[in-house]
């Protein structure tokens, strides 16, 4: 668990695979819910749905910009101001 919790928050702070970590986080986060633990769980459960639903945006800041480049994914909306597209 400690293993999953540093990979998913060094993905995040990195900037990398950013949907991805944020749901691995989610899923992590879910099975506290089911645990029986409560605190602020149910806040950070939300706060991931929302990183997972940005990642598209996410692209343009981090390592997210050149790794999705390189599968052929290209960040959200904001890529068609850019010159010569």
């Amino acid at each position: 668990m400690a293993y999953g919790e540093v990979v998913v928050g060094t993905a995040l702070i990195m900037g990398l695979l950013t949907g991805i970590a944020a749901f691995f986080g989610g899923v992590m986060n879910a099975s506290y819910l089911l645990a029986g633990t409560v605190s602020t769980n149910p806040l950070l459960f939300i706060l991931a749905t929302w990183l997972v639903l940005g990642w598209r945006v996410a692209g343009w800041w981090g390592l997210d910009r050149w790794v999705l480049a390189r599968f052929g994914v290209r960040p959200g909306p904001v890529s068609k101001m850019e010159p010569g597209s």
